[in-house]
């Protein structure tokens, strides 16, 4: 703060300094140029030539400042000096010239005799015998007395400016006190609490810190939200593991007691399916927990999703020979394919991966799989629309909601009951809806609306 104070009464004191120096010069100007004029008004033209008598007032008030000394000069156009100081240096750009022009005052600044000396310069047209003829009157004083006021403005102005300018620091320091103090209440609520403890702050802060306290508080409440997620999450986890793994592990013992050999493949085979549905329901957690974490910490690109989506079918393809060869449907409206979005490729290839892989898993004895993309509107805006249905059993409405929530597995090939959960996640990170409806075909239709563009930020 002092370094910037010093920089404003840096530029102040310039600001002074010169309009102290334009006060003096204004204020001797109208000396000098009252001398100019008279001595102007005493050169007439006769007969015989012009005639000059200069009056003994004209530099009578220059001479009252006793250290000042004072230049005339009086002369024609052509340079010719009719009396007074030949040596006196003319105005800048000022050349000899033949021709009369109109009446001007200029004032200038320059050196003479070794002082710097303040002049100013007149001119009059005369009407003689000899037709028009111009006549300039030059006068200077040196600039001590100028130079004096200058100082004296100066000082006496910095030294008011000082003297409000403290008074000034004074108040603005109260001031900060008065608007800080609060802080330290904060400071002290925040140290004694518990670490447990993120209640929102209760303090009554002035209008200039208002919106701290608000974003503090903000920050704490997506800070409680966030643990208590993590707490129901890992609370869910750690159920569903354990009953998974003594599901295998009652099978395994099973398998181990039984004696005749046909029931003991029996039982390794249900052990081996269960291993498989554990394995599947790690994988599924793990792909929850990512698609949470990327919602806030992975940056965004442009993602091409009918490209995700085809990609998606190939890999669906690859891996379904045990359950017959699936049919895929890929739908694009007039204008579709070009609509990007810009998000997370990863969660969009997850959510992708867990809609085919839901749509295939329920999907009846001739699997049919329609992915259809069209251009929707969201929230005002320009979204992507698209569709993944199948023509299985479906969900019934009084279901759909409940089938969002974790572990949450319909109909009867059940699974780790994640997938619509991770798409979710996925559709929430990127400020879109997931909606879930009938296939044509008696089927799941979910629909995702996304948002086209840009995306100015994650949901929190």
């Amino acid at each position: 703060m002092l370094a910037g104070f010093s920089v404003i009464m840096t530029a102040l004191a310039f600001g002074l300094w010169s309009y102290a120096r334009n006060a003096a010069d204004t204020s001797f100007d109208l000396l000098l140029d009252g001398a100019a004029i008279a001595i102007l008004d005493s050169v007439t033209a006769t007969p015989s030539g012009i005639q000059i008598d200069i009056p003994n007032s004209a530099l009578e008030i220059l001479a009252l400042v006793e250290d000042d000394r004072v230049f005339y000069q009086v002369s024609t156009a052509d340079g010719t000096v009719l009396t007074g100081d030949a040596n006196l240096p003319a105005p800048p750009g000022q050349t000899p010239r033949a021709t009369p022009r109109v009446p001007e005052r200029q004032f200038f600044d320059a050196p003479h005799t070794g002082e710097a000396v303040r002049f100013v310069r007149r001119q009059q047209v005369l009407t003689g015998m000899a037709g028009l003829e111009e006549v300039a009157v030059q006068v200077g004083q040196t600039r001590g007395a100028r130079d004096a006021m200058q100082r004296d403005l100066f000082i006496k102005g910095i030294a008011v400016l000082s003297v409000l300018a403290l008074i000034g620091l004074v108040f603005v320091q109260f001031a900060i006190f008065l608007a800080m103090r609060p802080l330290a209440g904060i400071e002290a609520d925040i140290q004694g609490r518990d670490p447990a403890n993120l209640a929102p702050l209760r303090a009554l802060p002035p209008r200039e810190i208002a919106g701290l306290i608000s974003a503090i508080n903000g920050f704490m409440s997506r800070l409680v939200a966030s643990k208590d997620n993590a707490e129901t999450f890992i609370a869910d986890v750690s159920h569903q593991i354990r009953t998974s793994l003594s599901a295998l592990h009652g099978q395994l013992e099973l398998a181990s007691e039984t004696v005749d050999p046909a029931g003991q493949r029996v039982r390794v085979a249900k052990a081996a399916e269960q291993a498989s549905r554990t394995i599947r329901l790690t994988n599924q957690l793990l792909t929850h927990a990512m698609v949470i974490h990327r919602a806030d910490t992975a940056p965004r690109e442009i993602v091409d999703m009918v490209g995700i989506a085809r990609g998606m079918i190939e890999e669906a393809s690859r891996s379904r020979d045990d359950m017959g060869e699936p049919e895929f449907e890929v739908q694009l409206a007039k204008g579709a394919e070009t609509l990007m979005v810009a998000g997370d490729p990863v969660s969009l290839r997850e959510a992708m991966r867990n809609l085919i892989d839901n749509a295939l898993r329920h999907a009846g004895a001739a699997p049919l799989v329609r992915i259809a993309f069209s251009q929707g509107e969201l929230n005002g805006q320009t979204a992507l629309d698209l569709r993944v249905e199948d023509n299985g059993p479906g969900i019934a409405a009084a279901d759909r909601a409940r089938a969002r929530q974790r572990f949450c597995s319909l109909g009867p090939r059940r699974g780790s009951g994640l997938g619509l959960a991770i798409v979710e996640a996925a559709v929430s990170a990127h400020c879109g809806r997931l909606e879930l409806d009938a296939s044509p075909e008696g089927g799941l239709s979910a629909r995702l609306l996304l948002p086209a563009g840009p995306i100015l930020g994650a949901a929190t």
